[in-house]
């Protein structure tokens, strides 16, 4: 086993450490760095291509002990709350979830989305607090599935998430059918949606593929837009993107330094 050890700014942190897991890490470890970097630690067991694939961020390997990461992540992982509702707790803890809370069940793996991000926590709260039961709703990026684990708690109607990545799709369909969760998943981006099909859209994505998207966001969904995954300074760049298609700001939720925005059709009055 190996262990890659690269260099970035804080806001690219999450995005690398995902193309980390798509080229096969078995294993990575966040270390902040002064002058707002980080360090991320990826353990492989093949070092073949990585230094070439990974050269923009200053790459250096080293040979490391292999490690039982099974084991580690679950000395790592303790059951916690997220907003007013929910309680997170990984699929192996058998401690009794706290009176009046909703249970997720976390699946640590490869795909994006265990809970412990401040964005996904965001777009949690968001969904506790906007979402009506019986709505129609679809998670754009659906990563684990734990948004739509969230949603189906809180009475959603036909849950429905899409992501361009297969891997992805195929660890949500697993996690939410060990949970008992009944969605329809499918892989392709929410451009494949009919007009106005959905009553609540959310999407945990970064600042530049919310703009991209934007127009169809505003074209697939008729009541509720929650959108996550950008740091605070991207904050206006998402926001303007759904104002430029005729929604309103309804309500923005900060936690740390990430930003989340709740959008209604309509100008603002």
């Amino acid at each position: 086993m190996i262990a890659l050890s690269l260099v970035c700014v804080e806001a690219e942190s999450e995005l690398l450490s995902a193309e980390l897991w798509e080229h096969g890490a078995t294993g990575i470890h966040e270390e902040p760095l002064p002058g707002g970097r980080t360090r991320l630690r990826a353990w492989f067991d093949r070092q073949e291509g990585l230094l070439d694939q990974f050269r923009d961020y200053a790459p250096v390997i080293a040979p490391e002990p292999p490690r039982d990461w099974e084991a580690e992540s679950r000395q790592a992982w303790a059951p916690f709350a997220v907003g007013r509702r929910f309680w997170l707790a990984p699929e192996w803890d058998e401690s009794p979830t706290p009176a009046g809370r909703l249970r997720l069940i976390v699946h640590p793996g490869m795909a994006l989305g265990t809970g412990a991000h401040p964005a996904t926590q965001l777009c949690l709260m968001a969904l506790e607090s906007f979402l009506t039961p019986s709505d129609g709703v679809l998670d754009v990026g659906t990563g684990s599935g734990i948004l739509l684990s969230a949603a189906a708690a809180l009475g959603a109607r036909t849950p429905a998430g899409c992501d361009i990545d297969a891997d992805a799709i195929r660890v949500a369909q697993t996690n939410l059918q060990c949970d008992g969760v009944a969605a329809r998943l499918f892989q392709g981006s929410v451009r494949a949606v009919g007009e106005g099909l959905i009553d609540t859209l959310v999407a945990n994505l970064n600042a530049t593929t919310h703009e991209m998207l934007a127009a169809d966001y505003a074209r697939v969904a008729r009541r509720l837009v929650i959108l996550s995954g950008y740091p605070r300074r991207h904050g206006a760049r998402t926001e303007s993107a759904l104002l430029q298609r005729g929604w309103h700001t309804h309500h923005i939720l900060t936690l740390e330094d990430w930003t989340c925005h709740i959008f209604t059709p309509g100008a603002d009055s």
